[in-house]
């Protein structure tokens, strides 16, 4: 690529849209030209966040579509979920590259969507444009496309620890998923059980059987696997700045052995930069603040069960990083590149 490409991003002011701004300012193949969030007028980036200064001149402001156009080829929209869908078909019309880091362009069922999101979707036309983007699995898809719907955090860290192992009818449907998140991951809202104070030292469950990240999952196994899976899934609240640890719980359709389950994770993963298949189980310090996915397990005696754990970090392979990522397969460049 011979000159930088323009980028914009859309909701800058919360964890994944300040994230993204950090990577991209310091990508070599990207110049950031526009950035919106809620602000009642035009603030520079670096008085809200000033660990920017001096980084970026630009101001922050109102969404202008016109505008943003304008001013990027690539727009990276980190909205909240049923917000992106009222903008898509605007930048799509005008020939702009589109990463969604919300949920709406991620399912192609509207009625999943609508029981999860509790809204009909308003862009059924632009669905069956939208590809997945999680590079490990899609990656000649995404090189192709004009709009990515970007992961969630959970699905990212469940969906590269299972996929090999249900792509090679090792696993029993029934899957019991536990997983422990930042609560970056629930973005910045002025909500008590979110200070400082609630959150230090402390550890919660919540929406078990319901979170609308486990259709996410099953959809997504189903379309790259052929098979479908009834997971169990319980996410946790964890006091810590960053990161999704899941610990899978899965029994095998035949008993296996270390050597094969490593030797299919080495198979399906050899050419994915960011997955790190590990001898051993992950820790979360170990990709906090990277792009890596680190996956290792533990086998019973037996060798019939299994214990699956993956790591992420949630603003990054699970939401900026990735996205980041994404752009990159579209650009035709290293899809490392201003990730390493």
């Amino acid at each position: 690529m011979s000159k930088q490409a323009k980028v914009a991003i859309l909701g800058a002011t919360g964890f994944t849209g300040e994230k993204l701004v950090e990577i991209l300012l310091s990508h070599p193949g990207t110049e950031v030209t526009y950035l919106s969030s809620r602000t009642e007028v035009p603030v520079p980036y670096s008085k809200l966040f000033p660990r920017f200064l001096n980084k970026t001149d630009l101001k922050c402001e109102t969404l202008d579509i016109e505008k943003c156009c304008k001013a990027a080829d690539i727009i990276f929209l980190s909205l909240p979920h049923t917000v992106s869908m009222d903008f898509v078909p605007k930048l799509l019309a005008e020939k702009k590259k589109v990463i969604d880091l919300s949920a709406d362009y991620r399912f192609k069922d509207t009625a999943l969507y609508q029981k999860y999101y509790k809204l009909a979707h308003k862009d059924s036309k632009n669905l069956p444009k939208a590809v997945y983007g999680l590079p490990e699995l899609f990656k000649k898809d995404i090189a192709k496309s004009s709009l990515i719907a970007n992961p969630g955090c959970y699905p990212t860290s469940i969906i590269l620890a299972l996929f090999p192992l249900v792509k090679e009818g090792l696993v029993e449907k029934k899957i019991i998923i536990d997983s422990k998140s930042a609560i970056t991951g629930a973005g910045r809202k002025a909500v008590i059980e979110y200070h400082y104070s609630n959150i230090s030292n402390n550890l919660w469950a919540y929406k078990p059987f319901v979170h609308q990240h486990i259709p996410e999952v099953s959809e997504v196994l189903k379309l790259s696997t052929g098979t479908v899976i009834a997971p169990q899934f319980t996410p946790h609240v964890i006091g810590v700045e960053a990161g999704i640890y899941s610990t899978i719980y899965v029994t095998f359709t035949k008993s296996v052995t270390e050597e094969k389950i490593s030797g299919i994770y080495s198979k399906y993963y050899k050419d994915c930069p960011f997955v790190r298949a590990l001898p051993g189980l992950p820790r979360l310090k170990d990709v906090v603040g990277t792009n890596f996915c680190d996956i290792g397990f533990a086998l019973d005696e037996k060798k019939e069960n299994a214990v699956i754990a993956s790591s992420i970090d949630n603003l990054v392979k699970g939401a900026a990083g990735q996205a980041v990522q994404n752009m990159n397969i579209i650009l035709g460049l290293d899809e490392t590149e201003g990730l390493l």
